[in-house]
């Protein structure tokens, strides 16, 4: 259609909540309303509390239908007590008890939230995780200091809470970035920042707050390289009941080691897909450029957006790129163009305020790629923005650029 009003057809929130936790016959309907309208439509919410997933990491239903899946299982008797199955009650027994008091299982607190009925098990995890992120309170913490009883405190971990409902990404903003070069990074995201505060003794000789790395990963922020496919499958199959301490099946109650088979085998689980098939960048938009789509697979890079079909979608390619390397650097880094339009070029740099700093290169450059090396000696360490502008004065990119000691 080319009249009338614009329709909703697609809204992004949580990675895959669309592709594999909404069943079938509602994703049209959960993609055509806002994360607010989401909240008086409290059907939507059985898929979190019994994910479509969760019954092909259960060997008393399809666990043998997906093979794939064999090292995840969802936990059937959690300290020998607690099903978090499909259909079955998770910590449903503890409301209203004495247990729970003051934790945010306290109908007083959050209880009427997360443990809302009898049948709903993952309404402690998988839907505070989509719905309204979570609480830096019992039982929300890591099992470190624990000892034992999951309802205890324990090691403060992230606090993205934001009751509002629906589904929609919550990130804290206050949370440290992990330096992509810290032997530490991982793209397991938050899951690999639970294994750290649970196993790391920098972390877990103490319940005190720290700045566990990957902390900003995915589900309390979004990296390029979080890989967030496994990330929702580790919690579909219980990874976070068990960072809490609710661990797996074959764990026995006052037992010295929580880290069983079971627990191994769903933070080792892979998915097979361990990287892109091109590297991510070391500048802005770090994003490889991507293959033409005319081509074979793995065809030549290309920069256009031209319609090559001729259908008139009216976009252009951008008339030069930049990137830079190596970034960080300490006294010399290269620039790397690629010209698709010839034109007059000019490189300038500006400190973080917007001060002028130094024209490094002027000159007239036709279509293709060339390079020149920067002599930085005279830049002041930190951060500084290299624009890049064609004859007229435009800007077309901006990176960023970081001076070491």
């Amino acid at each position: 259609m080319d009249a009338g009003n614009w329709v909703q057809v697609s809204r992004l929130g949580m990675p895959l909540t669309n592709e594999v936790v909404i069943a079938i016959g509602n994703k049209d309907f959960w993609n055509a309303i806002s994360p607010y309208d989401e909240i008086t439509e409290l059907t939507l919410d059985e898929y979190f509390y019994n994910p479509e997933l969760a019954p092909y990491m259960d060997n008393s239903q399809f666990g043998s239908a997906v093979p794939a899946f064999k090292s995840l299982r969802v936990q059937a008797s959690s300290l020998q007590g607690f099903d978090f199955r499909n259909g079955k009650n998770g910590l449903f027994a503890l409301k209203n008890t004495a247990a729970v008091a003051c934790t945010a299982l306290d109908d007083a607190i959050f209880g009427k939230l997360l443990l809302p009925a009898a049948g709903k098990p993952r309404s402690v995890d998988l839907w505070p995780i989509f719905h309204i992120g979570v609480p830096n309170v019992r039982p929300y913490q890591l099992a470190t200091g624990k000892n034992g009883n999951p309802l205890a405190a324990g090691k403060p971990f992230i606090h993205n809470f934001l009751p509002n409902g629906g589904d929609v990404l919550r990130l804290n903003m206050a949370t440290p970035i992990t330096p992509r070069t810290d032997p530490k990074f991982s793209t397991l995201g938050i899951v690999q920042a639970a294994v750290l505060g649970l196993t790391d003794p920098a972390c877990n000789t103490n319940t005190n707050i720290q700045n566990i790395p990957n902390m900003d990963g995915f589900p309390n922020g979004r990296r390029l390289e979080d890989d967030v496919t496994l990330i929702e499958l580790q919690a579909v199959s219980g990874v976070a009941l068990a960072a809490i301490g609710l661990w797996y099946d074959d764990y026995t109650v006052g037992g010295a080691n929580p880290v069983t088979p079971n627990l191994i085998s769903v933070l080792t689980y892979n998915t097979g897909v361990g990287k892109n098939d091109r590297p991510f960048g070391t500048t802005f938009p770090y994003l490889a450029p991507p293959n033409e789509g005319t081509g074979a697979c793995g065809g030549k890079l290309t920069t256009a957006t031209n319609d090559v079909f001729g259908n008139g979608i009216g976009l252009s390619q951008r008339p030069v790129l930049m990137k830079n390397y190596p970034n960080p650097f300490r006294s010399q880094t290269t620039f790397e163009f690629k010209v698709n339009q010839a034109s007059e070029i000019l490189v300038q740099v500006y400190d973080i305020q917007g001060k002028f700093v130094a024209t490094v290169y002027k000159g007239y450059q036709p279509e293709g790629e060339f390079k020149f090396d920067f002599n930085a000696s005279g830049l002041a360490p930190g951060t500084c923005v290299a624009q890049v502008l064609n004859g007229q004065g435009r800007l077309l990119q901006s990176i960023k650029l970081m001076k070491t000691e």
